[in-house]
Formats: C-alpha cells, sequence, structure tokens
C-alpha cells in the first residue's frame, strides 16, 4: 500500500513540474537571460502554453520567435492571455509571433519593452492594467485590427521609436474614462492608419508627442477630450 501512494505521489510531483515549467519556460530570468529552443524547422523558436511572467527582471529572448498555443486566436474577443505579464521589469528582443493573443500587460512599477517585434498584433499589442511609469521602444508592431496600445489605468507611459504598419489607432486610453494619463510619443513610423494616432475621453489626460512620421492628414492624429501638445 505504502509503494502505491509513494507511486501516486511520485506521479503527482512530475505532473506539477512540468506544468510549472510550461507556464514558466524559464523562470530563473535573471540567472539565464537568453534562451535557444529549436523547431523542427532549425529556427529559433519558443512555444508557449501559458503567459510568462516577469517580476523585478529582465526577460531577452535573444531573438527568438514565440508561439502561442491554447491562449486565444489573436482577434478581437475579449478574455484571450498575455504572452508577458511584466511588474518592476523588461522585455526585450523577441518577436511575437501569430497568434499574438492579448500581447503583452504592464502590472505595475517601472517596466520597458524594447525591441520587439509583433508582426500581426492580437487584441492589442501592449495593455496598461496597473498604474506604473513604463517605455516601449524601437520596437515594430503592424496589423492591428484594432489599437496598438491599450491604458486602462493612471500611467506616465512613452511610446519612442517605434514603428507601425496597417492599424486602426496607435494608442489609446480605456473607453470613457476620466482619470488621468501622461503619453509621450516620441518619434516612429506610422503608416496606413485608420482613424487617429491617440484617442481618449479624459480632459485631464495629456499627450505630448514629436518627431512622428505618418501618411495619415495632420489633423486626425489626435480625436477626444485630451489635452494635445508638441514637444
Amino acid at each position: 500500500m505504502k509503494k502505491w501512494v509513494i507511486f501516486i505521489l511520485s506521479v503527482l510531483f512530475i505532473v506539477v513540474l512540468a506544468f510549472w515549467f510550461s507556464c514558466n519556460p524559464f523562470s530563473d530570468s535573471e540567472v539565464n537571460n537568453t534562451f535557444d529552443v529549436l523547431d523542427g524547422s532549425g529556427s529559433s523558436r519558443l512555444t508557449i502554453t501559458c503567459t510568462i511572467v516577469v517580476n523585478g527582471s529582465t526577460w531577452d529572448g535573444g531573438g527568438q520567435t514565440i508561439t502561442a498555443v491554447g491562449m486565444g486566436d489573436g482577434s478581437q474577443d475579449e478574455g484571450q492571455k498575455a504572452i508577458f505579464s511584466i511588474t518592476n521589469g523588461t522585455v526585450r528582443n523577441v518577436t511575437i509571433g501569430p497568434p499574438a493573443c492579448d500581447g503583452m500587460h504592464f502590472m505595475g512599477g517601472n517596466s520597458t519593452i524594447t525591441n520587439v517585434s509583433v508582426p500581426d498584433v492580437g487584441e492589442d499589442a501592449c495593455t496598461v492594467k496597473k498604474p506604473g511609469t513604463y517605455t516601449i521602444s524601437n520596437s515594430t508592431l503592424n496589423e492591428a485590427a484594432d489599437k496598438v496600445f491599450q491604458i486602462n489605468d493612471l500611467c506616465t507611459i512613452t511610446y519612442s521609436r517605434n514603428n507601425c504598419r496597417n492599424i486602426v489607432k496607435y494608442v489609446q486610453q480605456n473607453g470613457g474614462m476620466t482619470w488621468k494619463c501622461t503619453v509621450y510619443i516620441d518619434g516612429g513610423t506610422l503608416n496606413n492608419i485608420s482613424d487617429c494616432i491617440g484617442h481618449s475621453y479624459s480632459p485631464s489626460s495629456i499627450f505630448y508627442h514629436r518627431n512622428i512620421s505618418s501618411n495619415l492628414d495632420r489633423s486626425k492624429w489626435f480625436r477626444g477630450e485630451m489635452q494635445v501638445y508638441e514637444y
């Protein structure tokens, strides 16, 4: 009887370990930030089944492409999972391949995304979920059926030298909200935008911009109630 109990406990332990590493494929990101996971084609790829949590550390993809399985279809449907959840940390040097699901979530602190490519944006490329100070820079984010960036909570956020193509909106504050967010759009090439670069209903929010290159008529760059300044 005791042997069977030990056997069952051993199996359960192995299953728990397998699940843990499938959801946290590189949980020790402070020690080893460069990964080389190869798929059958020889390309550098990482397949994930749930959100990679980056908390107080740097996650460096080393140029890999992430493919998500069972986390969403990359449409505008709500309830999809994020590829990354970032709290007081950094994500860099990675491509998020389709389906990009619900992109990346900023969850607080001072967090950064840099040199990230999303060829086919899912529900959003990145969403502010909790208050913090954030930066997204030197990234390429294309084919967004709605907005590229969504702001759902108080923040100061800088979008610096990002490039986008075939999108509806570049950045949007959560609809109907009047709390303040401060947005800096510093450079970048934004082409084939069907709606606007920035949108907010909050009179207390401030959008600063400079050095933007876009084929959208300048009179249509910003829409809503927020304050807009060139700096």
